[in-house]
């Protein structure tokens, strides 16, 4: 069954740092973020502008260009590290188990992770908001449909993620590869093709500095899931014929 072979590797988790960091780069993010805006991008804002959209654009050029990307990565090798470590990968596939469902369980687990870390950032958004009372009109479904963008746009990251982290037993090796394609996105989201960009899409999808330049949602639904579908199928596919040792 796949909701026994997905609780056995949500288990694997429970003692991890993934779901710490699932709170705490949010909040280091949030503080860069906001911290940035109050003492430095606030003198450059007009009396009539939205503070909550401001500073959430702050916040985002932290985290969505830089830490999420990479936190992507590091939840991928994460969760398979403990299965290289031990000879996991031997002993569970010595059991009659689907390498299909144990390919979707440890992507589900990703997914989720994410699921986590976006609610975090969106509720410590706004609730730092408030604290520091920023000034302008709050619309909750705006922040909420900024977070959802930004974990759709997350996902076929995580899927290429996930397909490097099995296939290499180094804990290094993919988030080094991950770290030096995260450093573009800055300059590759000057450029017409950011949206086409993996490790630049979840930071444009919540920009809201980005809105007018998005393409239309039809064409963005198109890249995310030719993407989705490519790196989902040929990671499954590599993790179906892979020997490990």
């Amino acid at each position: 069954m796949f909701s026994n072979i997905f609780s056995v590797e949500l288990l694997k988790t429970k003692r991890s740092v993934l779901w710490p960091l699932a709170l705490l780069v949010p909040s280091l993010s949030i503080f860069l973020g906001v911290g940035n805006f109050l003492v430095n991008a606030r003198k450059f804002i007009g009396p009539d502008d939205n503070l909550w959209v401001e500073a959430w654009s702050q916040v985002v050029i932290f985290y969505g260009m830089i830490f999420l990307p990479i936190l992507v990565g590091i939840y991928a090798v994460t969760i398979c590290r403990f299965d290289h470590l031990t000879g996991g990968w031997k002993q569970i596939l010595s059991f009659p188990i689907s390498r299909i469902k144990l390919f979707f369980a440890k992507l589900f687990i990703l997914y989720l992770l994410l699921v986590v870390t976006q609610l975090s950032l969106v509720g410590q958004y706004i609730l730092i908001g408030h604290i520091v009372d920023l000034s302008g009109t709050f619309v909750l479904k705006d922040f909420v449909l900024y977070g959802l963008f930004g974990w759709l746009a997350s996902l076929p990251l995580a899927s290429l993620q996930l397909w490097l982290a099995f296939n290499w037993r180094s804990f290094g090796l993919p988030l080094t590869v991950n770290i030096a394609l995260t450093i573009p996105v800055l300059m590759v989201s000057q450029t017409p093709y950011a949206f086409y960009y993996p490790w630049a899409l979840p930071s444009m999808m919540m920009s809201p500095a980005y809105e007018l330049f998005r393409p239309s949602y039809e064409e963005l639904f198109a890249v995310f899931s030719v993407l989705l579908i490519l790196f989902t199928t040929l990671g499954l596919l590599h993790f179906r014929r892979k020997e490990f040792e």
